[in-house]
């Protein structure tokens, strides 16, 4: 349980340290920091129930684009100020670099099934994020169109 916790507090750092370098306003840093310590603690958490790579980011991904157009309404900026960070979490970082790294050592196998995990992650945080845009959208419209 340890390196899992190690994991969710680097995450989370890691969150922080891109909100600051993606110039989040001060008063928003919290806010953004807190979208990626969600995203992290739902990954590992369906990855030890559910494992896999693709339902682990589909689920995180979601939670956290709804965090981000939620805090987008409470303090009245862009949805995009919380997703980036928050999202930053599950890029997968390290399948691309194994990825590249087989390619060079010529092991294309193994290039090709680290290159399958990391389309799939990237599919899956997409999918996450476009999910949530989706829903907001389809409601919003239901909401104009019912206020008329």
């Amino acid at each position: 349980m340890t390196p899992v916790i190690v994991k969710i507090i680097a995450g989370t750092i890691a969150t922080l340290a891109f909100a600051i370098l993606f110039k989040v306003k001060a008063k928003l840093l919290p806010y953004a920091t807190f979208g990626g310590f969600v995203a992290c603690v739902i990954y590992f958490i369906l990855t030890d129930t559910v494992g896999g790579a693709f339902m682990p980011n589909v689920v995180a991904a979601f939670i956290v684009a709804l965090l981000s157009e939620v805090f987008a309404r409470v303090k009245k900026a862009p949805s995009t100020v919380f997703l980036f960070p928050g999202c930053i979490a599950l890029v997968p970082g390290g399948t691309l670099y194994y990825t590249m790294n087989s390619l060079l050592s010529k092991n294309y196998n193994e290039a090709f099934h680290f290159f399958l995990t990391t389309l799939t992650v990237g599919i899956a945080i997409g999918g996450g994020i476009i999910a949530v845009s989706l829903v907001i959208y389809l409601t919003t419209k239901m909401y104009n169109r019912l206020k008329k």
